[in-house]
């Protein structure tokens, strides 16, 4: 028998537990079941799956020993009205407008043979939530994709946002929500889903980040992006519909933009910016004063950098975005080229806007110009500190925020004496260096907050920086020194 704890087999049972079983009780995710029933003729196993065995003989270990035994019985089965029903708006009606249901990828290819389910529905004889969301459901029939997916950071769960969810559900659940992103499962149960973050109980949220841990242990998995019993009209750049559950290019910048709450701030209608957003970067003076215990962008800010916002952009003009910004698909025009689930960038995406040797060089250029700008401006405010606080222990680090130079050992200044010159570069040099792309998304917005940055510095009569006697590759394994510092005081505080 399938691995469960009494008290998951007890959910199981509640009234509770039915609210997320109706959310997918019979998920068609993308696939079909191996040699005993394929998917039409367009799919399969994988053939090469990273190392992780064959994704039959997985799919098969999610079974119970029961259903192992059962025999289909026909997707017909699935539609009477006291179980998944047929009436226009169920799973079973939307499936039928999908190209599962084109394709002859019925209920049963997803979840298993239903003869023992039918007889005796629970949900300990059939293929349903939580395990009939793991990817290797999907990968039956997409294996190249499944492949690709393997390979993506998508696919490693960064396990400690989870387990927080576990021990401070109010905290780290309801409030905080790091586990919104950090748990694919999570985000589509609520943000997606039909539960209420506001009123769930600790328990819910508890057994949401246990059924992550268990049984879908990935940062996104397919169904966090797709919804798989229908069309969504969210399409592709290609306009292609694929189910998604968010559109691919949006201009929004107040749903992630500044004051904005975690309890908002994470709803922004596109498929990327769910969660590659700064998390309500405020890069006002009233906010830069206020928290001074670490950047408060979050370490993904891609899509505030994409379109430009969030930074401290002074009083002249400044250009917020460039074609990269307003390009058909936005995101998945680079890093999904070909519907590539690697979610890497290759040169050949930039075609025909740019050749793939030029766009290469022109990857190159702004990356060097951007790193060594970011280093030059950190020497400054370096020389600022040592010159504000003389004589004292790790002063070279006394214009960072109270977090990162405690994570150093270091008593950290009054912030107080530290000038909103200092706090508005600092904010800066953080959003460049924790969108991690280094100018590559909008070198023209970096540009500028580094122009900003620097005229603060002016400001306090803070020297030029020398030229530096170090390489590009020394400067750049300093700058993301800083950033991983930040992650970590972001791991230690309630964002």
């Amino acid at each position: 028998m399938e691995t469960t704890t009494p008290t998951q087999h007890e959910r199981n049972k509640s009234a509770k537990n039915r609210r997320f079983v109706t959310l997918f009780a019979s998920v068609p995710v993308i696939a079909a079941i191996l040699a005993v029933q394929s998917c039409g003729g367009i799919g399969g196993p994988t053939t090469n799956n990273g190392g992780q065995g064959s994704v039959t003989a997985q799919f098969l270990a999610l079974l119970s020993n029961e259903q192992r035994t059962a025999s289909y019985i026909g997707a017909g089965a699935c539609s009477d009205a006291a179980c998944h029903g047929s009436d226009p708006g169920s799973h079973f009606s939307d499936w039928q407008l999908t190209a599962h249901f084109e394709n002859n990828v019925s209920c049963e290819g997803c979840h298993g043979p239903g003869s023992v389910h039918r007889d005796n529905p629970t949900t300990d004889n059939i293929l349903t939530f939580p395990k009939s969301v793991n990817p290797v459901v999907c990968g039956q029939c997409h294996g190249p994709i499944y492949d690709q997916y393997k390979f993506s950071q998508h696919d490693k769960l960064i396990v400690s946002p989870v387990e927080r969810a576990i021990t401070s559900p109010e905290s780290y659940g309801r409030t905080s929500r790091c586990i919104a992103c950090h748990g694919g499962l999570f985000r589509t149960l609520t943000y997606d889903g039909e539960l209420d973050i506001a009123t769930m109980p600790a328990e819910d949220i508890q057994s949401i980040a246990q059924d992550i841990i268990n049984f879908v242990p990935h940062t996104a998995n397919c169904v966090t992006c797709h919804d798989p019993h229908k069309q969504t009209g969210n399409l592709t750049d290609e306009a292609k519909e694929v189910q998604l559950r968010h559109s691919t290019f949006s201009l929004d910048t107040t749903s992630v933009g500044p004051g904005t709450l975690p309890q908002s701030f994470q709803t922004i209608d596109h498929i990327c910016a769910q969660c590659h957003n700064g998390r309500g970067a405020d890069p006002s003076d009233a906010a830069l004063t206020s928290g001074t215990a670490r950047p408060n962008m979050h370490d993904s800010n891609q899509y505030n950098m994409l379109l430009g916002f969030a930074g401290v952009e002074g009083s002249g003009p400044v250009i917020s975005n460039t074609a990269h910004a307003n390009v058909p698909g936005q995101c998945s025009h680079c890093h999904m080229p070909d519907s590539r689930h690697t979610f890497t960038v290759s040169f050949n995406a930039c075609v025909p806007c740019h050749t793939e040797v030029d766009a290469a060089n022109r990857v190159t250029s702004i990356k060097t110009e951007i790193l060594n700008g970011l280093y030059a401006l950190r020497v400054r405010m370096s020389d600022w500190a040592i010159a504000a606080y003389p004589g004292q222990l790790g002063n070279e680090i006394f214009w960072e925020y109270t977090s990162t130079i405690t994570a150093e050992g270091y008593t950290p200044p009054a912030q107080a004496g530290v000038p909103i010159e200092i706090k508005r570069a600092r904010h800066n040099y953080y959003f460049i260096v924790r969108s991690g792309d280094f100018g590559v998304h909008n070198g023209a917005y970096a540009k500028h907050l580094l122009t900003v940055a620097n005229e603060n510095l002016d400001d306090l009569s803070v020297p030029a920086a020398p030229k530096s006697p170090l390489s590009l590759a020394q400067k750049t394994r300093i700058i993301k020194a800083d950033k991983a510092r930040a992650a970590r005081a972001d791991s230690e505080d309630d964002h």
